[in-house]
């Protein structure tokens, strides 16, 4: 049971805001806001952020400015230190524009959706990894948390900002009960992504094949580790034409 000394209004909405060196803020991070300190700005527009937790490492994270926001504490039915004028004018604008129902459908993707999302290459080389929608950033972007890649220190799940040119379902299960056959299309779990590639061997035990890669490398992989390729084109999922390979 949580206690109401632990329950608190959602805080004021806030606008991406610049930070100053020594700023008390939160960071979001693995799906929660954490406090902690601005430490500089850098070059690229991003902030270098420390944790006040000791049990959070690693201890400084790069973060852009739509994942802090102005670190507030609810004191006595008031937020310390108080909403300026242009948060409390913010604050009123975003309450009359709240979403309706229309609003809410033009989202491409709800917050807590399945999906993939490229690794930024261009081309049929990239690699769709599995993905879940934190929240919509504005724009057409997505804050997004990778299922299946984690931190260098392996403590947590990447996250970052995607637009929707580089986020899209998950494609449907299509079971191969048997054995995939020799130029099959198929995408190969490889460095927890999904790749694009072409069975050009079936071994003689049935459950592994060599597969060419859109990388243009040829790897072994078992019959788990493979999926038939499916293409999302115009909202559809769509399979390969046949006679069509790599």
């Amino acid at each position: 049971m949580i206690s109401l000394g632990d329950i608190r209004p959602h805080p004021p909405p806030q606008r991406p805001r610049k930070f100053e060196n020594g700023d008390h803020a939160d960071a979001f991070h693995n799906n929660s806001w954490w406090d902690g300190e601005i430490v500089q700005e850098l070059m690229n527009g991003n902030y270098l952020f420390r944790f006040s937790s000791d049990y959070q490492w690693p201890k400084y994270v790069e973060f852009g400015v739509n994942e802090l926001r102005l670190h507030r504490t609810w004191f006595h039915g008031h937020w310390i230190p108080p909403l300026e004028a242009s948060e409390i004018a913010v604050e009123e604008v975003q309450r009359e524009e709240e979403p309706t129902k229309e609003t809410m459908e033009m989202e491409e993707y709800n917050e807590r959706a399945l999906v993939e999302v490229a690794n930024g290459e261009d081309g049929s080389n990239r690699a769709w990894y599995a993905a879940i929608i934190v929240k919509p950033v504005g724009n057409k972007r997505y804050l997004i948390q990778y299922t299946t890649v984690r931190t260098d220190d392996n403590t947590g799940f990447f996250g970052k900002v995607m637009d929707t040119l580089h986020i899209r379902p998950r494609p449907p299960d299509i079971e191969v009960p048997d054995q995939f056959v020799m130029l099959d299309q198929v995408d190969a779990f490889y460095k927890g992504g999904w790749w694009k590639g072409v069975i050009i061997k079936v071994l003689s035990d049935d459950s592994k094949y060599h597969v060419y890669l859109a990388t243009h490398e040829e790897m072994e992989f078992k019959h788990s580790e493979l999926r038939l390729h499916q293409d999302w084109i115009d909202g559809k999922w769509t399979k390969p034409s046949p006679g069509v390979h790599l």
